[in-house]
């Protein structure tokens, strides 16, 4: 049987409010809407819809190169050319891989609570005589509501096969690996949402004006485009229970001249995963360029910027162009909302409607989106934030 090295990364949070449902054992037709990826040695690739085959048990996706099913036991795969990676993202099925045999009442803390037990891929007995290695990468690491994510709980699960004979897997392959389902439909979603509380100044044709006063069709000052109509606003009240069940919504506040020039005008307060724009030589030597985005956490270790969670509650604005932005909060060059698959997965029902029907495109399975600005990765941006820290930089020094 091939060495199986399983990897667990806490990359691409997401967050459930109510949790796993009580009868914890999903089938094939609870996955239905899962998206399956596909790569093969020939460099092509295919994104499949998983969809229920029966109304009771099995489910499955099919391509042209590519056959998988699932009821309750083994998942089933055929391939008729060598495929190098699999991944299967659950979280549009609002169902999850548990990967920790741990008990929720675990004395250790090691298991979710909610989710019971569970284990990690494994090959069916007939594959032991196969060679190789896998990789079986876990990522989208879930927490419940109120509660730090402990590490069993994953959205999605990625199979490495380059590494078996061949640099692929050719023909069939049977395994299991255990899936929960939440207890609500679309209780499960990134917890990384990028916003703008309401009293924010923005800049726009008429002066700088709060953020609750913009309509559709308001032209906002952007750094690159000049002024930019806006195409819609979407906003989100978080009030003091669900901010106490949830630290991570709690707002990040930019006090004035933090980011450097005099900026922000006033204090900022945003989402913890908005990002805003640095702007100097340490940037240009990392990454060539003048500017990148970076999350408002990676800039809470410099001073000024911290974590307020002194508040009682907040509103969360999106403001929404044709394409993402650079725009002006307080003065200070910020994004506006980045539109791509995995963003309009933190938006409610009614603001995803709404969402897909003012851009059809960004409903589909990989759209990109192209962000206005590089966003470093977690680490570079660290890395980055590390380097200002030490030479007492300000990052906005261009």
């Amino acid at each position: 049987m091939p060495s199986i090295d399983i990897v667990r990364l806490d990359e691409n949070p997401h967050e459930t409010v109510n949790g796993i449902r009580d009868d914890t054992n999903s089938r094939g037709v609870d996955l239905e809407g899962a998206t399956i990826t596909a790569k093969y040695a020939d460099g092509s690739t295919e994104v499949l819809t998983w969809h229920a085959l029966d109304s009771y048990t099995f489910g499955g996706a099919t391509g042209a190169d590519i056959d998988m099913s699932f009821g309750f036991d083994w998942h089933e795969l055929s391939t008729t050319k060598p495929l190098t990676s699999l991944q299967i993202d659950l979280q549009p099925a609002s169902s999850v891989f548990d990967t920790n045999s741990d008990r929720d009442d675990y004395p250790t803390g090691n298991s979710t609570p909610s989710s019971l037990n569970g284990y990690p891929f494994r090959l069916a007995p007939e594959y032991e005589d196969v060679t190789g290695d896998l990789t079986v990468t876990y990522s989208g690491i879930v927490n419940l509501a109120g509660s730090p994510a402990v590490g069993d709980l994953y959205t999605t699960m990625a199979v490495d096969f380059s590494n078996l004979p061949g640099g692929g897997l050719l023909g069939n392959l049977r395994w299991n690996s255990d899936i929960d389902t939440m207890r609500d439909a679309g209780d499960l979603v990134p917890s990384g949402a990028t916003c703008i509380v309401r009293g924010t100044l923005i800049t726009t044709d008429r002066g700088d004006v709060p953020v609750e006063t913009l309509k559709p069709g308001c032209k906002v000052l952007t750094q690159d485009n000049g002024f930019q109509e806006l195409v819609s606003t979407m906003s989100r009240i978080v009030g003091a229970n669900e901010l106490q069940r949830n630290v991570k919504l709690f707002p990040i506040r930019i006090t004035a001249g933090a980011l450097g020039s005099g900026l922000p005008k006033r204090d900022l307060v945003v989402s913890r995963q908005h990002r805003m724009v640095v702007k100097s030589d340490i940037v240009k030597r990392m990454f060539g360029s003048e500017a990148v985005l970076v999350a408002a956490i990676r800039l809470t270790e410099l001073p000024g910027i911290y974590v307020d969670d002194a508040i009682e509650g907040v509103e969360y604005f999106h403001l929404v162009f044709s394409q993402h932005e650079v725009i002006f909060a307080e003065g200070a060059p910020t994004e506006s909302f980045l539109m791509n698959f995995e963003t309009q997965k933190t938006l409610s029902k009614a603001q995803r409607d709404e969402f897909t029907s003012l851009f059809p495109e960004v409903g589909e399975i990989g759209y990109p989106g192209a962000p206005a600005h590089a966003i470093p990765s977690r680490i570079l941006q660290k890395e980055l934030v590390r380097r200002h820290m030490k030479n007492a930089k300000n990052l906005l020094s261009l």
